[in-house]
Parts: structure tokens; C-alpha cells; sequence
């Protein structure tokens, strides 16, 4: 297909999730992998209208506003819990008879091309980073030149490989773009707030992590300069921003960096400004807690996962459950709060054999996570059992030992050997009640929460 046209009209779009109320956006954030790519093209390219179409949006509310955009190239983002209405939302796109290209890409996209080029009207799959391969794409669409050897893309005829990770991340994603008022985050002290990506990756490669993204290649980290965050930053707090999640999967992964990216916020002197981020328990130092308290971060993520050594070993965790309860005692010191995310019933294997976490194991992490919440230790818990996810070493495992996912009433699990159904059911309603309980005793179930913690009590009554 070959566009001759001056102005090359673009559609990048999450797959339609609708509202669950009026005016009640279903997301946190607006999809950074598409605002990245946006915000590299347009650096690099002229002559193309960019265009968002966000996740709030309805199916009629989507198909519509391809209709009135009637777009050259249409590329949707999606995961793999997202398949079936992405598929969905392909084939109405395709219904339309508009002639445009249809790119897919994100997570699912990435680890599994074929399926998505097999089952959908699909005409380009873009693998793993989407700056560079959805620029060079859209030149050559722009030129008239053949798209079919494209690196880090996958056509009906070609697989053309993985494209190098990017060397320089110091850009910012199109913010521009987005209406901030449209996105509400569950915990937050300030109600306009935006996620930020200091770092792409991660240095550990859990077995139940399902990210192929950044495991396609190496290096597994790549960090952005500390001069170039507290830049994104300040530009977010002069468009009304007043909290930051520094959202990458481990914001303390190079002390020393984080200690100059702290130093760089810092210099801001931003009044008002408060932040979130997700830390390791194994990479925390009095020095580190104290610059996180200076730039006003008030709560981190961490995922603690289990109380047991042989489980947080066997996954591939690279921390120690006395790595957890120092990290915990640590923040608390410093008067910043923890939100922790526990799992139950992993699995793994060791020298070719299946291991998992047993029900008594899984007792010790629900014994602990509730001493951890009297003790204030902890102030928010999430508690999930483990699902293993295309994409992920665990996904293989399910596989290869005949534990593939099973769906029951509590979710997708696996079936573990000797462990019982009702067994993950208890564990999991025990899981779900400690968490509601917490927020009732903290007076966390405000007129913002309440929604969910209706819907979390009728779930545990119908188990």
C-alpha cells in the first residue's frame, strides 16, 4: 500500500475498555508506549497528523472517530489479557472498508506475532520498542517504499528480527496530547497525577514475570539522565501535575544514580509536588530513604511476593525475605508509607523438577502480611494468585509439567499437585478480607474506593 498524499493521518490507539460510569475513566494512565512513539516520530518526521484514541473510550465511541478521521495508518497497543476485545476491535476497525494499513503492537504483539497476524485483519506486527521501527515504517509509507523488510517487524511473508534496544532515552513521551482529567489513579494524595518512565527494564528475570519487551535483548536497563527526569518533571508540574508515580519496575536499581536523580528533583523546589515509586528490598540504604523522603515520596511499591526464602529463591527474586522486613523497617524510619504486593501458589522449577509453594508456605506470607499491617509496616496489600502469563518462564513451566492455567472462580491458576481447588480459594478469600478489613480499620474506603471495595466484598461473599 502506498499513501501519496501531503499530510499522512495516523491513528494510534489503546483497545476501547468504555467507562464504568459516566465521567469514571477505567485506567490510571494514558499508554506511554504510545505517547513515546508519537513524541520520537514527530521529532523526526513532517507532514503526519498524530492521533490518540484513548482507553475510556467506548467501542461506538472508537469506530466512530475512525470514521471521522478516516486514517492512512491505524496501530493498536495491546497485552495479552487484552487479546480477545483487541481482536475485537481489529475486525470492527477492518469492517469499516476504510483503506487503511493496520499495525499492531505492545506486549502481546511482541511475544506472539503470529497469533495476532493468523487471527486478525492485521498487516504488520511491530515487536518489542516502537520508536525507531514505527518511525522507519511510516517513512517509507510516506516515500512509497516497500515496508516488508523493516526491522523489529513481523508481516504474513517475513519475520524481520529484533531491532537494537535504544541507546538515548532522553525524550519525552507527547504529552500534549492528553487531557489529565480524564485518568484517576486508585491511591494518590493529589488528584491530578501522571506516571513517568525513568528507567526501561529490569535487572532480575522472575519467573512469573510476563515483560518480553525488555527481555528480548540486552542491556536489561537502560536508564535516562537524571537532568533530562527533573526536566519532564518540572514541564508536568507548570501542565497542573502535583503527583508523580516514577513507575518503573525498580526505580533503586543503581543507588547511585537514584541518589543524583533525587539530588535533581530536589534542586526543582517544586511546592506541592509529592511521588510514588517502585523499589527493590534488596537495594535500599539509609541514604537512599532519606533523599526519597527530601523529594516528598510518600509511598512506595514492592513487591514482596512471599515470607519464605525457598519460594522468593525459587523464582528468581534476588531478595531475602530479612531483605523485605529491612527495607519495611527502613521506610517506616522515614515516614514514607509501603504498598505491598504478595502472590501465593508460585511454581518453578530447580535442576529440571517442579517446585511450589505449598499451603503452609503460603500461611507464613499471610501471617506475616498481617503483622506487617498491625505493625505499620505496611499501609496498603494487593494479594493475587499466581497466573502464568504468555511470555513468561513460569508460562513454559505450566506447560511443560501439565499445569497449564485452569480456570476457576477465584481466576486463571494452575494445578499444582496435591493442592486442592478449594484450598486456593480459602487461601486467596483469606488474602481478599485481610485487604478489606485494612482499609476499613485505616478509613481507607472513601467516597473514591468505595466502588471497589463493594465489589471486592460481594466477590469474597460469592466464593
Amino acid at each position: 500500500m502506498v499513501f501519496t498524499q501531503k499530510t499522512l493521518k495516523v491513528v494510534f490507539a489503546d483497545p476501547p475498555f468504555g467507562r464504568e460510569s459516566k465521567g469514571e475513566a477505567v485506567t490510571e494512565s494514558p499508554n506511554l508506549g504510545i505517547l513515546y512513539i508519537i513524541g520520537y516520530a514527530r521529532e523526526r518526521l513532517s507532514n503526519i497528523e498524530f492521533t490518540y484514541l484513548e482507553p475510556f473510550l467506548s467501542m461506538e465511541e472508537h469506530l466512530q472517530k475512525i470514521q471521522q478521521i478516516k486514517p492512512d495508518v491505524y496501530a493498536l497497543s495491546f497485552t495479552t489479557p487484552r487479546r480477545d476485545l483487541s481482536f475485537e476491535t481489529i475486525a470492527k476497525v477492518k469492517a469499516t472498508e476504510l483503506p487503511m494499513l493496520i499495525l499492531a503492537g505492545g506486549a502481546h504483539p511482541t511475544i506472539d506475532p503470529q497469533d495476532v497476524l493468523k487471527y486478525t485483519a492485521t498487516d504488520v506486527c511491530i515487536r518489542g520498542e516502537g520508536e525507531e521501527t514505527t518511525t522507519e515504517l511510516l517513512q517509507k509509507i510516506q516515500t512509497g517504499q516497500p515496508i516488508t523488510d523493516v526491522a523489529g517487524t513481523v508481516n504474513q511473508k517475513k519475520n524481520n528480527g529484533l531491532r537494537p534496544l535504544l541507546k538515548n532515552l532522553d525524550f519525552f513521551p507527547a504529552w500534549d496530547l492528553i487531557d489529565f482529567e480524564n485518568y484517576d489513579i486508585a491511591v494518590s494524595k493529589k488528584k491530578r497525577m501522571a506516571y513517568l518512565l525513568p528507567i526501561r527494564g529490569c535487572p532480575n528475570y522472575c519467573t512469573y514475570c510476563s515483560n518480553p519487551v525488555w527481555k528480548l535483548e540486552k542491556p536489561w536497563i537502560r536508564q535516562r539522565s537524571p537532568k533530562n527526569i527533573a526536566e519532564e518533571i518540572h514541564y508536568l508540574y507548570n501542565r497542573g501535575i502535583r503527583e508523580i508515580y516514577l513507575r518503573s519496575d525498580t526505580f533503586n536499581v543503581d543507588i547511585k544514580w537514584c541518589l543524583q536523580v533525587c539530588e535533581e528533583i530536589k534542586k526543582l523546589n517544586l511546592k506541592g509536588m509529592t511521588f510514588q515509586c517502585n523499589l527493590r528490598a534488596d537495594k535500599l540504604n539509609d541514604e537512599l530513604a532519606q533523599h526519597l523522603q527530601d523529594i516528598n515520596i510518600w509511598l512506595v511499591h514492592i513487591g514482596l511476593e512471599s515470607a519464605n526464602d525457598r519460594v522468593l529463591r525459587g523464582i528468581g527474586k534476588n531478595a531475602t525475605q530479612a531483605d523485605n522486613i529491612h527495607t519495611l523497617e527502613l521506610l517506616k524510619k522515614h515516614k514514607i508509607k509501603v504498598y505491598g504486593f504478595l502472590m501465593l501458589y508460585n511454581a518453578w522449577e530447580t535442576n529440571g523438577k517442579l517446585e511450589y509453594e505449598t499451603p503452609q508456605e503460603v500461611n507464613t506470607t499471610l501471617e506475616f502480611a498481617k503483622n506487617c499491617l498491625r505493625d505499620n509496616l505496611i499501609e496498603y496489600i494487593s494479594w493475587s494468585i499466581t497466573n502464568p502469563l504468555i511470555g513468561s518462564k513460569l508460562y513454559d513451566i505450566a506447560k511443560k509439567h501439565d499445569i497449564a492455567i485452569h480456570n476457576v472462580k477465584i481466576g486463571n491458576c494452575m494445578r499444582l499437585p496435591g493442592i486442592t481447588e478449594q484450598q486456593m480459594v480459602e487461601h486467596v478469600k483469606q488474602g481478599m478480607i485481610l485487604q478489606l478489613l485494612n482499609g476499613i480499620q485505616k478509613g481507607m474506603i472513601t467516597k473514591k474506593s468505595y466502588k471497589r471495595a463493594a465489589q471486592k466484598a460481594i466477590k469474597i461473599l460469592n466464593m
